[in-house]
């Protein structure tokens, strides 16, 4: 390629003190291009330590019109272009999650393998002076400032990170400065930069959480619910693992995300040992399979089946799964305390009182307590009447799913089992 037809490309190098070329205030070695005109686009790799070099050189900035932007509402509104060399933005003038960026920076700190290329530059054309040396295939950029329509918090992150080693080498021996990412560099308008923006942080539809929880082997609670499901007789290929959804054509008992979240109430920690593991998935398998001994509705069904089920019961609903990991708990604890076989001996008894034979009442209503048209689950908030005010909806929120695991525990936790459901209405 000649020299790029982009404003600001100059047809000849700047010239340093002995005559030689000037290479600028940063090198964008070995680059290769991509397209042409408006879709132009210069790849390069650069180390952690060239990024932090740059961001302390102020080349690198954010444009908060065209990123996550300001927070709404200030009676002064801040500057709105930042310097990477600055930091992290103030949360209380900027949107920007400290949070996710120091936990790149411990990722990176810590060695582990954290995806983080492409990182995205952009130079918008007529604001900036460079050079393209065709022999060398390098850019040496002498002005100008470099936006960040994307990568923020991954490039801020890599920022902290070195500046953490460089303090203490010795503290963080699995990182170091010559790690590499790839850059893409961009030459757009600022118009097009926040299309950029919203092209890759809105416009997609992102991976069912599902789908990317089956995939993972970093999350600790993704690997423990897929251990309960392999451990599990009633819910081993009785699992959504693609979608976030159940739909009317889906004979299967709950997705795995649902399964992740109930395993988020259940484990100690998000962070567990292999041995750890292994023990809460046999106990969570135990104790789902005793369930679906009481509630077959929890086991394996036809799509017949299950639509007739998700038409008129609570029992497999995803806000009722919830309930069941507060049970969960609790069974837990009666293994630990009482040994195995008294632990299973003790919640068979107890399950009994879930089963579709034991019949409530509330008021005139009597049958099912995992019946839609029970009214305990509408006065606390687990249905509700549709616009039509006859139809019921399931509501899966946190109040109701806290609802679910009240009520239940408070069911189990009775010497007798009572009649009237009514008592657990008052909290």
């Amino acid at each position: 390629m000649n020299s790029p037809h982009v404003q600001g490309f100059l047809k000849e190098p700047k010239a340093n003190a002995s005559g030689g070329v000037y290479r600028g205030r940063f090198t964008c070695d070995e680059v290769q291009w991509t397209g042409n005109n408006s879709d132009l686009l210069a790849t390069f790799t650069i180390t952690a330590e060239e990024l932090a070099g740059a961001a302390e050189g102020r080349l690198l900035w954010t444009d908060q019109d065209v990123q996550r932007g300001i927070v709404p509402g200030l009676s002064i509104q801040p500057p709105k272009e930042l310097s990477l060399a600055n930091g992290y933005p103030d949360a209380q003038l900027y949107i920007f999650d400290a949070k996710n960026a120091d936990d790149i920076v411990e990722k990176l700190l810590g060695g582990e393998l954290v995806f983080l290329s492409p990182l995205v530059w952009n130079l918008r054309p007529g604001t900036f002076e460079a050079y393209w040396d065709k022999k060398s295939r390098d850019i040496f950029i002498y002005s100008g400032k470099i936006y960040l329509p994307d990568s923020h918090h991954r490039q801020q992150a890599i920022v902290k990170a070195v500046q953490a080693w460089r303090e203490s080498p010795t503290s963080y021996p699995k990182f170091s400065g010559d790690r590499q990412f790839k850059v893409e560099l961009y030459f757009l308008s600022k118009q097009d930069e926040g299309n950029y923006f919203f092209d890759k942080n809105q416009r997609p539809r992102p991976t069912a959480k599902s789908k990317a929880y089956d995939l993972t082997t970093l999350d600790d609670l993704s690997l423990l619910a897929k251990t309960v499901i392999d451990k599990s007789d009633s819910l081993r290929g009785n699992v959504n693992r693609v979608t976030d959804r159940l739909t009317a054509r889906n004979p299967q008992v709950l997705t795995l995300s649902t399964l992740r979240e109930m395993m988020k109430g259940f484990a100690p920690s998000e962070i567990l040992d292999m041995a750890e593991m292994e023990g809460l998935a046999t106990v969570a398998a135990t104790f789902y399979d005793l369930l679906a001994r009481v509630r077959p509705e929890l086991g394996q069904l036809s799509v017949a089946e299950r639509r007739a089920v998700r038409a008129n019961l609570l029992v497999e609903s995803a806000v009722m799964m919830h309930g069941y990991a507060s049970l969960m708990g609790e069974f837990n604890d009666s293994i630990a305390e009482s040994g195995v076989k008294k632990g299973i001996e003790t919640w068979e008894k107890k399950l009994k009182r879930l089963s579709a034979g034991q019949k409530y009442k509330y008021g005139r209503w009597s049958g099912d307590l995992f019946e839609k048209r029970n009214p305990l689950w509408l006065h606390v908030g687990v249905v509700k009447h549709g616009r039509d005010g006859k139809r019921l909806t399931v509501l899966n929120l946190r109040d109701s799913r806290k609802e679910c695991g009240r009520i239940l525990k408070q069911l189990l936790a009775r010497k007798q089992t009572p009649q009237n459901l009514k008592i657990f209405v008052n909290r």
